[in-house]
């Protein structure tokens, strides 16, 4: 009986620690989703801003690896949905 309770408490606490887990997935997911508008409001007043003239040497370098930054976080983003998306399922099943 012992080994059952035992069985129990772990079960109760992964489960704590998978929606522990599910929730600062979540959070990181909004801060990122924030933080790829904020690029893209970047690059946009960038492509506003800036005449193709003037986008050259460090400044067009800079301005090419902000897009691709950009790229990057979207597809964090995406990839932590995915988690998040998992962890809710095994949260929902009980592991």
């Amino acid at each position: 009986m012992e080994k059952r309770q035992e069985a129990m408490n772990r079960e109760r606490l992964t489960l704590k620690r998978v929606a522990k887990a599910r929730a600062r997935a979540e959070q990181v997911q909004q801060e990122l989703e924030v933080a790829t508008a904020e690029l893209g409001l970047t690059n946009g007043a960038f492509d506003r801003s800036l005449p193709p003239a003037v986008r050259h040497g460090d400044l067009g370098w800079a301005i090419e690896q902000n897009a691709r930054i950009e790229e990057r976080v979207q597809k964090a983003t995406e990839e932590l949905g995915e988690v998040s998306e998992l962890l809710e399922q095994a949260s929902a099943e009980g592991l």
